[in-house]
């Protein structure tokens, strides 16, 4: 599967949480990714209440898929972490239209932001050096903990279990091709 499809079934899995949404983006990943699942056999509804349980509430969310929870020193939302994507995003040209509903450093919105320099590096080169300082020295340093984090907490779940292995690989995979990449030059 190429990148931008796969980020973008990323984003629309984390940003959508309804299991209509959830089933479309899994239905994405799985087709591309090889992963052979019926998706007659999974019951959404508990992928669903999973999902709500790890990332959104209405209890304080097991695992929030916010990169401040993890990077602050005191886990703060809409904090100096928060203000830090906030400035990145400005300076590659985004703008959320809603700020403030949801943080700007949700994992949604930080998918959104790879994906957009993946589309902008095909004409400017220095995004694919902005892309690869995003993913090296941000997504890297918050995802593994949020992934492990969520899967302590979703044994009953196929789907939500599925996509948080298989963001856990692709930020892997991303920060050894540049790390393999930062030794050749």
């Amino acid at each position: 599967m190429d990148n931008v499809k796969l980020l973008e079934s990323f984003r629309d899995f984390f940003h959508y949480g309804k299991k209509e949404h959830l089933q479309q983006a899994y239905g994405t990943m799985t087709a591309a990714s090889g992963i052979e699942r019926n998706l007659q056999e999974v019951d959404w509804d508990m992928e669903e209440f999973t999902f709500n349980k790890l990332f959104v509430g209405p209890m304080s969310p097991l695992a929030p898929a916010v990169a401040s929870i993890y990077l602050d020193r005191e886990g703060l939302i809409q904090g100096d972490v928060t203000d830090e994507i906030r400035t990145f995003y400005a300076s590659i040209g985004l703008s959320l239209a809603s700020v403030g509903s949801e943080p700007e450093d949700s994992l949604a919105y930080e998918l959104d932001a790879c994906r957009h320099l993946l589309f902008l590096a095909r004409e400017v080169p220095e995004a694919k050096a902005a892309l690869n300082s995003f993913i090296n020295e941000h997504l890297s340093l918050w995802i593994p903990e949020f992934t492990t984090r969520a899967m302590e907490h979703c044994t009953d779940s196929v789907v939500v279990s599925d996509v948080l292995k298989m963001l856990s690989e692709w930020v892997e995979s991303e920060n050894g091709k540049i790390m393999q990449h930062k030794e050749k030059e």
